[in-house]
């Protein structure tokens, strides 16, 4: 069993770094840092896409075809406009749309988490503007918003509804993937369009291939490796089962998972420079609480409702300075935690790592703290997949690297 079990390993590493070979995972925004970011890549892009005035020349060509191919009820008027992170009393709104009656709320999720009534406060922003509103809550998997996010919304067999004053009010919300909704909305319909603008067809493919790398769908890879585990003998799918079994399961990732905080924080004790942090004992990882981790996901257990487990390490040179590494929600999380007695603000760490967020109250890091998340360790995949192999690994040991540089920065502030 064992030598089918070594076999399909082999076959499977070959596979991929072929693929690597013909360039598959060569992606500019990727390789920039910025890959995973709502806030500095797939908001804006998608924006730019929309608008009329965008710097792609085409006028509303893009717009009309995402408004017919996703079925939207929206009319482009004289008073249309789009505006990106708008900012109103009710929220920050990733994508608004708007024309004289209607407005298109889109809530972007590539990592980041919901928050307390976000679609509810959304929607009241549109009646408070006697706007019919329209809310795409888009994902990267095509998941669905927690109830924390309706507020008092109502899902009903993904149909939403709202009560007021006693009346059913049915709410205008689609969840979509860039998995599967905007990947064929872009290939399907706006490389035809762009098909003699070959700046824009290189931009557009050049997106697509950064969705497919952080959605998995690589297409040459998943061919090759279909093909590979249908022509294969009873003896070999056993091994399959077994491998995948033993992948699935919450112990094998637990173990995964502690390696990977055991790693990280020898890392940083090895420069000398930091010690254990005594504040945050609660969050401290061992070998159980990670297992049980993985245990906690599941659709009864929500994201806002997971433990929150990591390393936390204090800086010698700095000792109201914590780096925090945590699994929390469905991500990793990596970022600084001030002691109560820091005379620092959040505020001045943000300037400096502007792709960072601040997260809502956690009751482990009663301070606060700001950080970034790395995504989908929920899913096994993502960014987060790549860090949990600590042997031989360079994207795990630069992203160490990298954290110590921006360390030493905020250190000297």
């Amino acid at each position: 069993m064992q030598e089918y079990i070594d076999k399909l390993i082999k076959q499977t590493v070959e596979i991929i770094n072929k693929n690597k070979a013909h360039g598959d995972f060569f992606n500019l925004l990727m390789l920039s840092g910025v890959g995973s970011s709502e806030v500095f890549t797939h908001t804006p892009i998608l924006k730019e896409l929309l608008d009329p005035n965008g710097t792609h020349g085409q006028k509303d060509l893009f717009l009309k075809s995402f408004i017919s191919y996703f079925k939207l009820d929206f009319e482009i008027d004289n008073f249309f406009s789009i505006k990106r992170e708008f900012r109103c009393a009710q929220g920050q709104i990733d994508l608004l749309l708007e024309n004289k009656n209607k407005a298109i709320i889109i809530e972007n999720k590539i990592y980041a988490g919901d928050q307390s009534k976000q679609l509810n406060r959304y929607y009241d922003y549109c009646i408070e503007k006697k706007k019919a509103p329209s809310i795409i809550y888009l994902t990267l998997q095509g998941n669905k918003p927690s109830q924390s996010s309706l507020g008092k919304i109502i899902n009903k067999d993904d149909k939403y509804f709202l009560i007021t004053n006693n009346e059913i009010n049915s709410i205008d919300l689609q969840c979509l993937s860039y998995k599967e909704d905007i990947t064929k909305w872009l290939e399907n319909h706006i490389l035809y369009l762009v098909k003699e603008t070959p700046n824009i067809e290189s931009a557009i493919r050049q997106y697509l291939n950064l969705l497919k790398i952080l959605t998995g769908e690589l297409i040459t890879v998943n061919k090759e490796l279909k093909k590979m585990l249908v022509d294969i003998t009873p003896v070999e799918l056993e091994a399959i089962r077994k491998l995948s079994t033993q992948f699935n399961s919450s112990a094998y990732r637990g173990e995964l998972l502690f390696k990977l905080f055991e790693y990280v924080e020898s890392k940083f004790l090895e420069t000398g420079n930091f010690e254990k942090s005594s504040e945050f004992k609660s969050i401290h990882y061992t070998a159980n609480n990670c297992k049980k981790w993985f245990k906690q996901i599941s659709n009864s257990n929500p994201a806002a409702e997971r433990d929150v487990i990591g390393c936390v390490l204090k800086s010698k040179k700095r000792p109201d300075i914590n780096f925090i590494f945590v699994a929390a929600t469905d991500y990793f999380h990596y970022g600084i935690a001030l002691s109560e007695e820091s005379s620092t603000k959040l505020e001045d760490i943000l300037k400096l790592n502007p792709t960072w967020g601040e997260p809502k109250y956690w009751k482990k890091i009663p301070n606060g703290w700001v950080s970034k998340a790395i995504g989908d360790l929920r899913g096994f995949s993502g960014d987060a997949f790549k860090l949990l192999s600590i042997k031989d690994n360079k994207d795990l040991n630069d992203f160490i690297n990298d954290c110590l540089s921006e360390l030493d920065l905020l250190i000297h502030l």
